[in-house]
């Protein structure tokens, strides 16, 4: 489910977005979807139609449309023997009829001219590719952005995929529908410079096979499509060198960087299969696909390490290697603190923004479990029952989580055996501080509290729209709406705790919006203001349209 907000695709089934608290799917009217991206049930079962169908379009249902978003440099400790990077900067783009105004770090805005399709963030949120003035016989205009300024890269652009750090972009164009081929392109965003790598790119309105590296410098793809004979050939071209194949029915779907680790999936007539090749090591991780409906893959950031569901099982490979069976029930995801790096480069690839998968909490079909160093689940007491509200802190060593019958509770995950400790009843939804020692949550009556470290919880604000609530990163305030109806309220924030506020001019606010660098909201008649995460919004952008 993707967030109309903030653009993060949180799991099927949740009820707030898990990044900026948000509900589904009571969201304000002007907001529209982002990023097409996601970790689904992709890996249909496609034996027994690799004969019966051509490839083109077996691989239509193998393949999903690629989308990346990315990893970066800077971490933020998380429990011993592992980090998480966080994301740092954002980019928000309005749209205006035929102009979208951009938002950085700063009060400051740049305007791009044409008409938004789509857009793609790297894991930072410093760096995107926006796709404008699209259609689909003639693609559109590929952009490059960062939070300062934007840059024209390719007309006639007709799919295009930005690398994990946002340093390398791959697009396509110049589409031959008689052989269903088209022109493979591979751009240095730091230069702006295009290389050529293939004008036979296997292409039949998704990017098939092609995957580049998080650091954008190596590429996948497909070409030598036989459609009579239903065969093709996958390749790879590593740091800049010449294309090297990668075999015949075969197509990547993971590379690292410097191909150290390419995932990719061989098709024959006796099975669908799943690989890891690094070296000279190849070895297989799934055998068959027949009988399984879906199969998400969970990369950690450089890609040395892959989880996956195999029916009932879970299993881990790293380095390589060949795969481990772990956990009781199958992880279905990882949960991560509020706006840690988190992405991937297909659908049926999920990138996290860990160095290590272990000493980290997992969602499986037992609640939430932490996965210890061993590998081996350790279930966190009475969440069993979790209705997918959790939170959890920098560190790792706080886990907030309200269950089904409304019960706030706080539990150290790393601690086995710990006993959780209730912080409230009746709680409909809550949000924290970066280090889970601050914790403002609303009641079944719609009242708002704030609740410090191990202390008593203290009254904010009566009457508060119960899924407004929205709290920069490290950050102690919290931004709501009251007095909310007929779709408006007005805006106040609680600093630390403290009584509410009224934001000066926050009046008629349809909803509002926490970013890593800015909170912004929109008001009734879609005028969009923005502030550095604290109280003093300024106007933004007049009668937006929508926002992504």
């Amino acid at each position: 489910m993707t967030c109309n907000f903030c653009g993060h695709e949180n799991q099927p089934g949740v009820k707030f977005c898990s990044r900026c608290g948000a509900q589904f799917p009571d969201m304000p009217p002007a907001a529209a979807p982002a990023e097409k991206v996601g970790v689904g049930s992709v890996f249909s079962s496609i034996v027994g139609m690799f004969k019966a169908m051509p490839l083109k379009k077996i691989l239509l249902i193998a393949i999903p449309v690629i989308v990346v978003i990315i990893a970066a440099i800077i971490f933020i400790p998380m429990l011993s023997g592992s980090s998480v990077a966080m994301e740092t900067d954002s980019i928000a783009v309005f749209v205006d009829n035929d102009q979208l105004f951009i938002s950085g770090n700063t009060n400051n805005r740049f305007a791009i001219d044409g008409k938004f399709e789509s857009i793609q963030r790297n894991m930072d949120g410093g760096k995107a590719a926006i796709l404008t003035d699209y259609d689909s016989r003639n693609g559109g205009t590929l952009w490059f952005v960062t939070t300062s300024n934007s840059y024209h890269i390719a007309d006639d652009v007709l799919e295009y995929i930005l690398s994990d750090t946002g340093n390398g972009i791959a697009y396509l164009t110049d589409y031959d529908s008689r052989n269903d081929v088209a022109t493979l392109y591979l751009v240095e965003t730091s230069s702006r410079k295009s290389t050529l790598i293939t004008e036979e790119a296997m292409y039949d309105g998704s990017m098939q096979g092609i995957c580049i590296s998080p650091n954008g410098k190596s590429i996948a793809y497909i070409s030598d499509y036989d459609e009579r004979d239903n065969e093709f050939t996958g390749y790879m071209k590593i740091d800049g060198k010449g294309a090297e194949k990668i075999g015949s029915n075969l197509f990547a779907v993971a590379l690292a960087d410097g191909g150290r680790y390419l995932y990719y999936v061989k098709l024959a007539d006796n099975g669908t299969s799943l690989h890891v090749r690094s070296g000279r090591s190849d070895n297989r991780l799934v055998s068959d696909y027949r009988g399984l409906s879906s199969l998400s893959l969970k990369l950690n950031r450089d890609y040395s390490q892959v989880i996956f569901n195999d029916g009932d099982r879970s299993y881990i490979a790293q380095s390589g290697g060949e795969k481990v069976r772990i956990g009781g029930t199958p992880i279905r995801w990882f949960l991560l603190p509020t706006w840690a790096q988190q992405g991937g480069n297909h659908r049926y690839v999920n990138v996290y923004g860990l160095r290590n998968f272990a000493n980290n909490v997992i969602r499986n079909d037992d609640g939430l479990a932490y996965l210890n160093s061993a590998f081996e689940t350790n279930r966190i007491s009475s969440t069993a029952d979790n209705s997918y509200s959790a939170i959890i802190s920098n560190d790792g060593k706080t886990l907030l989580f309200l269950n089904n019958n409304g019960h706030l509770s706080a539990i150290d995950p790393t601690k086995a055996g710990a006993e959780r400790r209730e912080i409230a009843r009746d709680v409909e939804t809550f949000l924290a501080s970066s280090n889970g020692k601050t914790i403002y949550y609303i009641n079944d009556e719609d009242e708002l509290y704030c609740v410090k470290g191990n202390g008593n919880p203290v009254k904010v604000s009566d009457d508060v729209y119960a899924y407004s609530l929205q709290m920069p990163i490290n950050s102690n305030r919290a931004f709501f709406l009251v007095d909310y109806r007929r779709g408006s309220g007005e805006l106040c924030f609680s600093n630390n705790g403290s009584k509410r506020t009224k934001v000066a001019g926050g009046d008629d606010v349809v909803g509002v919006m926490a970013l890593p660098k800015a909170v912004y909201y929109l008001t009734i008649d879609e005028d969009i203001f923005r502030s550095n995460g604290n109280e003093r919004f300024s106007l933004f952008v007049e009668e937006v349209n929508s926002y992504y």
